[in-house]
Protein backbone atom coordinates (compact mmCIF):
# COMPACT_ATOMS: atom_id res chain seq x y z
CA UNK A 1 0.00 0.00 0.00
CA UNK A 2 3.05 2.44 0.38
CA UNK A 3 4.29 1.73 -2.68
CA UNK A 4 1.02 2.75 -4.34
CA UNK A 5 0.89 5.86 -2.89
CA UNK A 6 4.25 7.29 -3.46
CA UNK A 7 3.29 6.31 -6.98
CA UNK A 8 0.36 8.12 -6.83
CA UNK A 9 1.88 11.25 -5.10
CA UNK A 10 4.63 11.36 -7.58
CA UNK A 11 1.94 10.90 -10.47
CA UNK A 12 0.26 13.72 -8.38
CA UNK A 13 3.58 16.49 -8.91
CA UNK A 14 4.90 15.08 -11.70
CA UNK A 15 3.75 18.17 -14.07
CA UNK A 16 5.56 20.80 -11.36
CA UNK A 17 8.28 18.36 -11.44
CA UNK A 18 8.77 18.07 -15.21
CA UNK A 19 9.22 21.94 -15.46
CA UNK A 20 12.47 21.57 -12.87
CA UNK A 21 13.82 18.87 -15.01
CA UNK A 22 13.60 20.60 -17.98
CA UNK A 23 15.70 23.38 -15.78
CA UNK A 24 18.17 20.95 -14.45
CA UNK A 25 18.66 18.95 -18.09
CA UNK A 26 19.67 22.59 -19.52
CA UNK A 27 22.12 22.45 -16.20
CA UNK A 28 23.45 19.33 -17.02
CA UNK A 29 24.00 20.13 -20.94
CA UNK A 30 25.87 22.98 -19.66
CA UNK A 31 28.66 21.31 -17.58
CA UNK A 32 26.00 21.00 -14.58
CA UNK A 33 25.69 17.67 -12.02
CA UNK A 34 22.11 15.74 -11.02
CA UNK A 35 21.91 13.63 -7.77
CA UNK A 36 19.10 11.55 -6.25
CA UNK A 37 18.90 12.29 -2.43
CA UNK A 38 15.64 11.39 -0.26
CA UNK A 39 13.68 10.35 -3.82
CA UNK A 40 14.33 13.63 -5.51
CA UNK A 41 16.29 14.83 -8.43
CA UNK A 42 18.49 17.69 -7.59
CA UNK A 43 20.06 19.31 -10.18
CA UNK A 44 23.20 21.71 -9.38
CA UNK A 45 25.61 24.10 -11.81
CA UNK A 46 25.56 24.85 -15.06
CA UNK A 47 22.69 26.73 -16.28
CA UNK A 48 20.33 25.56 -13.29
CA UNK A 49 22.85 27.64 -10.99
CA UNK A 50 22.63 30.83 -13.72
CA UNK A 51 18.80 30.23 -13.84
CA UNK A 52 18.96 30.43 -9.44
CA UNK A 53 21.07 33.24 -9.98
CA UNK A 54 18.89 35.46 -11.82
CA UNK A 55 16.17 35.00 -9.66
CA UNK A 56 14.98 38.01 -7.69
CA UNK A 57 16.77 37.16 -4.59
CA UNK A 58 19.88 35.81 -6.63
CA UNK A 59 22.85 35.08 -5.39
CA UNK A 60 20.92 34.21 -1.73
CA UNK A 61 18.92 31.01 -3.16
CA UNK A 62 20.73 28.15 -2.34
CA UNK A 63 18.21 26.10 -3.62
CA UNK A 64 14.38 25.78 -5.23
CA UNK A 65 11.64 23.33 -5.24
CA UNK A 66 10.08 22.10 -8.21
CA UNK A 67 7.84 19.43 -7.37
CA UNK A 68 10.06 16.35 -6.78
CA UNK A 69 13.47 18.09 -8.57
CA UNK A 70 15.35 20.48 -6.18
CA UNK A 71 17.53 23.21 -8.31
CA UNK A 72 20.69 24.01 -6.54
CA UNK A 73 23.53 26.47 -6.95
CA UNK A 74 26.44 24.12 -5.70
CA UNK A 75 26.30 20.53 -3.51
CA UNK A 76 27.29 22.42 -0.54
CA UNK A 77 24.33 24.70 -0.97
CA UNK A 78 21.97 21.55 -1.54
CA UNK A 79 23.20 19.99 2.11
CA UNK A 80 22.04 23.17 3.84
CA UNK A 81 18.86 23.52 2.19
CA UNK A 82 17.87 20.07 1.97
CA UNK A 83 16.07 19.79 4.91
CA UNK A 84 14.22 23.07 4.04
CA UNK A 85 13.45 22.24 0.47
CA UNK A 86 11.65 18.75 1.35
CA UNK A 87 9.32 20.34 3.50
CA UNK A 88 8.61 22.16 0.14
CA UNK A 89 8.45 18.88 -1.76
CA UNK A 90 5.95 17.71 1.03
CA UNK A 91 3.81 20.87 0.59
CA UNK A 92 3.89 19.99 -3.71
CA UNK A 93 2.33 16.51 -2.74
CA UNK A 94 -0.37 17.71 -0.76
CA UNK A 95 -0.99 20.51 -2.95
CA UNK A 96 0.46 20.26 -6.28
Amino acid sequence: MRHLIRAILILWVSPNTLLGVLVGLAGLASGGRVQIRRGCLEFYGGLTALFLRKLPTGPLTLAMTVGHSILGQTPAGLDIARDHEHVHVRQYERWG
